[in-house]
Protein backbone atom coordinates (compact mmCIF):
# COMPACT_ATOMS: atom_id res chain seq x y z
CA UNK A 1 0.00 0.00 0.00
CA UNK A 2 1.51 3.49 -1.09
CA UNK A 3 0.61 6.47 1.25
CA UNK A 4 0.74 10.54 0.24
CA UNK A 5 2.74 12.80 2.14
CA UNK A 6 -0.79 13.77 4.17
CA UNK A 7 -1.12 10.68 5.66
CA UNK A 8 -4.15 9.25 2.83
CA UNK A 9 -4.25 6.95 0.35
CA UNK A 10 -3.04 7.17 -2.99
CA UNK A 11 -5.17 4.61 -4.52
CA UNK A 12 -8.77 4.99 -3.93
CA UNK A 13 -11.91 3.03 -5.39
CA UNK A 14 -13.97 4.35 -8.19
CA UNK A 15 -17.01 4.74 -6.30
CA UNK A 16 -15.43 6.69 -3.78
CA UNK A 17 -14.34 8.89 -6.25
CA UNK A 18 -17.55 9.67 -7.94
CA UNK A 19 -18.92 10.58 -4.45
CA UNK A 20 -16.45 12.70 -3.94
CA UNK A 21 -17.18 14.45 -7.24
CA UNK A 22 -20.76 14.57 -6.14
CA UNK A 23 -20.16 16.40 -3.27
CA UNK A 24 -17.58 18.96 -5.01
CA UNK A 25 -20.24 19.55 -7.75
CA UNK A 26 -22.99 20.27 -5.08
CA UNK A 27 -20.67 22.20 -2.59
CA UNK A 28 -20.23 24.65 -6.03
CA UNK A 29 -23.33 24.87 -6.98
CA UNK A 30 -24.82 26.21 -2.94
CA UNK A 31 -21.50 28.76 -2.92
CA UNK A 32 -22.65 30.32 -6.25
CA UNK A 33 -26.28 29.97 -5.70
CA UNK A 34 -26.04 31.39 -1.80
CA UNK A 35 -24.10 34.27 -3.32
CA UNK A 36 -27.03 35.19 -5.63
CA UNK A 37 -29.75 35.02 -3.25
CA UNK A 38 -28.22 35.31 -0.20
CA UNK A 39 -29.54 37.33 2.84
CA UNK A 40 -27.45 40.20 2.13
CA UNK A 41 -29.17 40.43 -1.40
CA UNK A 42 -31.64 43.47 -1.48
CA UNK A 43 -34.18 44.59 -4.47
CA UNK A 44 -33.21 47.36 -6.34
CA UNK A 45 -36.04 49.38 -6.65
CA UNK A 46 -37.56 52.98 -5.20
CA UNK A 47 -38.96 52.32 -1.72
CA UNK A 48 -39.86 55.00 1.19
CA UNK A 49 -36.83 56.43 2.64
CA UNK A 50 -37.61 55.02 6.39
CA UNK A 51 -38.27 51.81 4.37
CA UNK A 52 -34.85 51.12 3.45
CA UNK A 53 -32.04 49.13 4.05
CA UNK A 54 -28.50 51.58 4.64
CA UNK A 55 -24.97 50.92 4.05
CA UNK A 56 -23.73 51.20 7.41
CA UNK A 57 -20.30 51.25 6.66
CA UNK A 58 -19.42 53.63 3.60
CA UNK A 59 -15.81 54.46 3.40
CA UNK A 60 -14.06 57.09 1.04
CA UNK A 61 -12.90 54.37 -1.30
CA UNK A 62 -16.50 53.78 -2.34
CA UNK A 63 -17.83 56.95 -3.07
CA UNK A 64 -17.06 57.88 -7.00
CA UNK A 65 -15.38 61.08 -7.33
CA UNK A 66 -16.94 64.53 -8.15
CA UNK A 67 -19.65 64.64 -10.81
CA UNK A 68 -23.05 67.08 -11.67
CA UNK A 69 -24.00 69.69 -9.45
CA UNK A 70 -26.48 68.34 -6.72
CA UNK A 71 -28.05 71.37 -5.93
CA UNK A 72 -29.40 71.42 -1.63
CA UNK A 73 -31.47 74.20 -0.41
CA UNK A 74 -32.48 74.53 3.30
CA UNK A 75 -35.72 76.65 4.54
CA UNK A 76 -36.92 77.29 7.22
CA UNK A 77 -41.28 77.28 6.44
CA UNK A 78 -42.25 78.71 9.75
CA UNK A 79 -44.77 76.92 11.26
CA UNK A 80 -46.22 74.44 8.51
CA UNK A 81 -49.08 72.97 9.99
CA UNK A 82 -51.87 71.72 8.36
CA UNK A 83 -54.99 69.99 9.51
CA UNK A 84 -55.14 66.61 11.15
CA UNK A 85 -51.13 66.78 12.11
CA UNK A 86 -50.88 64.43 15.13
CA UNK A 87 -50.05 66.49 18.35
CA UNK A 88 -47.03 66.11 20.09
CA UNK A 89 -46.77 69.12 22.57
CA UNK A 90 -48.97 70.96 24.79
CA UNK A 91 -49.38 74.12 22.50
CA UNK A 92 -52.46 74.25 19.91
CA UNK A 93 -50.93 75.06 16.59
CA UNK A 94 -52.63 76.65 13.85
CA UNK A 95 -53.00 75.42 10.80
CA UNK A 96 -50.51 77.64 7.62
CA UNK A 97 -53.18 79.52 5.61
CA UNK A 98 -53.21 77.93 2.57
CA UNK A 99 -51.82 80.93 0.65
CA UNK A 100 -48.88 80.90 2.91
CA UNK A 101 -48.26 77.27 2.40
CA UNK A 102 -48.79 77.77 -2.09
CA UNK A 103 -46.33 79.83 -1.27
CA UNK A 104 -43.49 78.38 0.49
CA UNK A 105 -43.79 76.03 -2.28
CA UNK A 106 -43.32 78.42 -5.06
CA UNK A 107 -40.01 79.86 -3.81
CA UNK A 108 -38.32 76.34 -3.27
CA UNK A 109 -39.26 75.34 -6.58
CA UNK A 110 -38.57 78.45 -8.10
CA UNK A 111 -35.02 77.62 -7.53
CA UNK A 112 -34.99 74.10 -8.14
CA UNK A 113 -33.08 71.96 -5.22
CA UNK A 114 -32.45 68.44 -5.70
CA UNK A 115 -32.58 68.19 -2.01
CA UNK A 116 -34.52 69.58 0.54
CA UNK A 117 -33.54 70.01 3.94
CA UNK A 118 -36.75 71.42 5.97
CA UNK A 119 -37.17 73.21 9.55
CA UNK A 120 -40.38 73.80 11.44
CA UNK A 121 -42.27 71.59 9.45
CA UNK A 122 -45.31 70.37 11.31
CA UNK A 123 -45.01 66.56 11.12
CA UNK A 124 -45.36 64.06 8.33
CA UNK A 125 -48.53 65.45 7.16
CA UNK A 126 -47.75 68.59 7.02
CA UNK A 127 -44.44 66.91 4.99
CA UNK A 128 -47.16 65.58 2.73
CA UNK A 129 -49.24 68.73 2.13
CA UNK A 130 -45.74 70.22 1.00
CA UNK A 131 -44.88 67.87 -1.04
CA UNK A 132 -48.17 67.91 -2.83
CA UNK A 133 -47.55 71.43 -3.36
CA UNK A 134 -44.35 71.36 -4.93
CA UNK A 135 -45.33 68.48 -7.44
CA UNK A 136 -48.40 71.26 -8.39
CA UNK A 137 -45.30 73.04 -9.11
CA UNK A 138 -43.32 70.52 -11.52
CA UNK A 139 -40.93 69.58 -8.68
CA UNK A 140 -41.26 65.75 -7.65
CA UNK A 141 -39.95 64.55 -4.30
CA UNK A 142 -40.32 61.01 -3.92
CA UNK A 143 -38.25 60.22 -1.26
CA UNK A 144 -38.70 61.76 1.97
CA UNK A 145 -37.86 61.72 6.17
CA UNK A 146 -39.60 63.61 8.86
CA UNK A 147 -38.21 63.44 12.58
CA UNK A 148 -41.11 64.05 14.86
CA UNK A 149 -40.17 64.14 18.71
CA UNK A 150 -42.67 63.94 21.35
CA UNK A 151 -43.11 67.08 22.99
CA UNK A 152 -42.20 69.69 20.43
CA UNK A 153 -44.68 70.29 18.06
CA UNK A 154 -41.88 71.62 15.53
CA UNK A 155 -40.14 68.99 13.20
CA UNK A 156 -37.23 68.69 11.06
CA UNK A 157 -37.42 67.16 7.02
CA UNK A 158 -35.53 66.21 4.21
CA UNK A 159 -36.98 65.73 0.67
CA UNK A 160 -35.01 64.02 -1.82
CA UNK A 161 -35.39 63.41 -5.36
CA UNK A 162 -32.90 60.80 -5.31
CA UNK A 163 -32.86 58.05 -3.22
CA UNK A 164 -32.60 58.10 0.84
CA UNK A 165 -30.44 54.41 1.68
CA UNK A 166 -29.46 55.68 4.88
CA UNK A 167 -31.74 56.61 7.94
CA UNK A 168 -29.80 57.23 11.58
CA UNK A 169 -32.30 59.91 12.60
CA UNK A 170 -32.76 60.18 16.39
CA UNK A 171 -35.79 61.53 17.96
CA UNK A 172 -33.94 61.47 21.59
CA UNK A 173 -31.01 61.94 21.52
CA UNK A 174 -29.01 62.61 24.71
CA UNK A 175 -27.90 66.17 25.42
CA UNK A 176 -24.32 66.57 26.48
CA UNK A 177 -24.09 67.33 30.44
CA UNK A 178 -27.56 66.46 31.08
CA UNK A 179 -28.48 63.06 32.77
CA UNK A 180 -31.91 63.48 31.26
CA UNK A 181 -32.37 66.31 28.99
CA UNK A 182 -32.25 65.74 25.13
CA UNK A 183 -31.55 67.82 22.21
CA UNK A 184 -34.94 69.76 21.51
CA UNK A 185 -35.33 68.61 17.86
CA UNK A 186 -33.23 65.87 17.63
CA UNK A 187 -30.58 65.17 14.95
CA UNK A 188 -31.90 64.44 11.88
CA UNK A 189 -29.33 62.19 9.64
CA UNK A 190 -30.00 60.64 6.38
CA UNK A 191 -27.68 59.32 3.31
CA UNK A 192 -29.06 60.57 0.02
CA UNK A 193 -27.26 58.48 -3.27
CA UNK A 194 -27.26 60.57 -6.72
CA UNK A 195 -27.77 59.08 -9.82
CA UNK A 196 -23.92 58.32 -10.59
CA UNK A 197 -23.12 56.68 -7.07
CA UNK A 198 -22.06 59.44 -5.02
CA UNK A 199 -23.34 59.53 -1.15
CA UNK A 200 -23.87 62.85 0.92
CA UNK A 201 -24.50 62.72 4.14
CA UNK A 202 -27.33 65.41 5.47
CA UNK A 203 -27.82 66.53 8.94
CA UNK A 204 -30.22 68.61 10.22
CA UNK A 205 -30.81 70.76 13.53
CA UNK A 206 -32.66 73.55 15.22
CA UNK A 207 -31.34 74.77 18.06
CA UNK A 208 -32.92 76.38 21.16
CA UNK A 209 -34.50 79.78 20.24
CA UNK A 210 -34.07 83.00 22.00
CA UNK A 211 -37.66 83.12 23.15
CA UNK A 212 -37.30 81.99 27.06
CA UNK A 213 -37.79 83.39 30.36
CA UNK A 214 -34.09 82.97 31.40
CA UNK A 215 -31.70 83.90 28.21
CA UNK A 216 -28.31 83.13 29.80
CA UNK A 217 -30.26 79.76 30.19
CA UNK A 218 -31.29 79.48 26.45
CA UNK A 219 -27.57 80.79 25.26
CA UNK A 220 -26.13 77.84 27.46
CA UNK A 221 -28.59 75.23 26.19
CA UNK A 222 -27.78 76.07 22.54
CA UNK A 223 -24.29 76.08 22.99
CA UNK A 224 -24.94 72.48 25.08
CA UNK A 225 -26.45 71.49 21.77
CA UNK A 226 -23.89 72.49 19.85
CA UNK A 227 -21.05 70.13 21.76
CA UNK A 228 -23.71 67.44 21.29
CA UNK A 229 -23.59 68.15 17.53
CA UNK A 230 -19.93 68.13 17.42
CA UNK A 231 -19.55 64.99 19.26
CA UNK A 232 -21.80 63.38 16.95
CA UNK A 233 -19.81 64.43 13.87
CA UNK A 234 -16.98 63.17 15.37
CA UNK A 235 -19.00 59.92 15.09
CA UNK A 236 -19.78 59.61 11.68
CA UNK A 237 -16.29 61.21 11.46
CA UNK A 238 -15.13 57.65 12.54
CA UNK A 239 -17.92 55.50 11.73
CA UNK A 240 -17.42 56.28 7.70
CA UNK A 241 -14.62 58.46 7.40
CA UNK A 242 -14.44 60.13 3.78
CA UNK A 243 -17.92 60.40 3.36
CA UNK A 244 -18.67 63.93 2.76
CA UNK A 245 -21.10 65.57 5.39
CA UNK A 246 -23.33 68.86 5.46
CA UNK A 247 -25.09 69.55 7.99
CA UNK A 248 -27.34 72.91 7.76
CA UNK A 249 -29.96 73.89 10.31
CA UNK A 250 -31.47 76.72 11.96
CA UNK A 251 -28.93 77.79 14.81
CA UNK A 252 -30.70 80.50 16.67
CA UNK A 253 -26.92 82.48 16.51
CA UNK A 254 -25.12 84.31 14.42
CA UNK A 255 -21.22 83.46 12.80
CA UNK A 256 -18.51 84.51 15.58
CA UNK A 257 -21.19 83.20 18.40
CA UNK A 258 -19.99 80.37 20.84
CA UNK A 259 -22.38 77.96 19.67
CA UNK A 260 -21.50 78.60 15.96
CA UNK A 261 -17.63 78.66 16.40
CA UNK A 262 -18.04 75.07 18.35
CA UNK A 263 -19.63 73.47 15.24
CA UNK A 264 -16.71 75.12 12.84
CA UNK A 265 -13.84 74.13 15.22
CA UNK A 266 -15.77 70.46 16.15
CA UNK A 267 -14.19 68.32 18.99
CA UNK A 268 -11.55 67.37 17.41
CA UNK A 269 -9.69 67.96 13.68
CA UNK A 270 -12.08 65.12 11.89
CA UNK A 271 -15.32 66.85 13.28
CA UNK A 272 -14.34 70.41 12.46
CA UNK A 273 -16.82 71.50 9.98
CA UNK A 274 -16.56 74.26 7.03
CA UNK A 275 -19.39 77.27 7.48
CA UNK A 276 -20.22 78.31 3.89
CA UNK A 277 -20.86 82.22 2.76
CA UNK A 278 -23.52 82.08 0.54
CA UNK A 279 -25.15 85.68 -0.44
CA UNK A 280 -28.26 87.27 -2.39
CA UNK A 281 -27.68 89.60 -5.23
CA UNK A 282 -26.84 92.22 -3.36
CA UNK A 283 -24.10 90.29 -1.43
CA UNK A 284 -25.68 89.90 1.60
CA UNK A 285 -26.06 87.04 3.55
CA UNK A 286 -28.69 87.77 6.37
CA UNK A 287 -31.74 85.18 6.32
CA UNK A 288 -33.65 86.81 9.08
CA UNK A 289 -34.95 90.04 9.89
CA UNK A 290 -36.34 91.41 13.47
CA UNK A 291 -38.18 94.21 12.50
CA UNK A 292 -38.43 95.04 16.51
CA UNK A 293 -34.61 95.71 16.80
CA UNK A 294 -33.88 96.56 13.27
CA UNK A 295 -31.65 93.56 13.07
CA UNK A 296 -30.88 91.69 9.66
CA UNK A 297 -29.24 88.28 11.22
CA UNK A 298 -27.82 85.18 9.66
CA UNK A 299 -29.44 81.84 11.72
CA UNK A 300 -29.79 79.68 9.16
CA UNK A 301 -26.86 78.25 7.87
CA UNK A 302 -25.23 75.23 6.03
CA UNK A 303 -21.42 73.67 7.38
CA UNK A 304 -19.77 71.22 4.90
CA UNK A 305 -16.49 68.11 6.00
CA UNK A 306 -13.03 68.49 4.50
CA UNK A 307 -14.54 65.76 2.04
CA UNK A 308 -17.46 67.78 0.54
CA UNK A 309 -15.49 71.07 1.03
CA UNK A 310 -12.82 70.03 -1.26
CA UNK A 311 -14.91 69.10 -4.05
CA UNK A 312 -16.91 72.82 -3.68
CA UNK A 313 -13.95 74.90 -4.99
CA UNK A 314 -16.59 76.28 -7.98
CA UNK A 315 -19.23 75.69 -6.41
CA UNK A 316 -22.13 78.13 -6.44
CA UNK A 317 -24.55 78.77 -4.19
CA UNK A 318 -26.63 81.85 -2.52
CA UNK A 319 -29.31 83.08 -0.27
CA UNK A 320 -32.83 82.73 -2.20
CA UNK A 321 -34.39 85.90 -2.32
CA UNK A 322 -37.28 87.56 0.25
CA UNK A 323 -40.04 85.03 0.93
CA UNK A 324 -43.14 86.96 0.74
CA UNK A 325 -43.91 87.78 4.82
CA UNK A 326 -46.99 85.31 4.82
CA UNK A 327 -44.75 82.75 4.03
CA UNK A 328 -42.28 82.51 5.88
CA UNK A 329 -39.99 84.75 8.30
CA UNK A 330 -36.87 83.21 6.84
CA UNK A 331 -35.15 83.07 3.78
CA UNK A 332 -34.08 79.83 1.99
CA UNK A 333 -29.97 79.12 1.25
CA UNK A 334 -28.94 76.44 -0.98
CA UNK A 335 -25.47 75.26 -2.49
CA UNK A 336 -24.44 72.81 -5.25
CA UNK A 337 -22.78 69.65 -3.87
CA UNK A 338 -20.11 67.70 -6.75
Amino acid sequence: MIKDNTGGRKGMRGDSLLGLLVVVVLALVFHYWGDANGDDAQPAQPVPARHEDAPQNTSSREIPETGPAVRFLMQNVENYFVEGERTRSRYVSSPKPIAARDAVAKGIADLAPDIIGLVEVGGEVSLNDLRARLSKQKREYPYQRVLEREGEERALAVLSRYPIVQDRSTADYPLYGEQNRKMLRGILDVVVKAPDGRLFRIIGAHLKSHVADDEAAADSLRQREAITLSMYLQKIAREQPGIPTLVYGDWNDGPGTPAIRQVEQGVSKDAAMHRLEPTDARGEGWTIYYKSGREYLTYDMIFVNKALQSRMKRAKMGVGPPTPKHASDHRAVWCELH
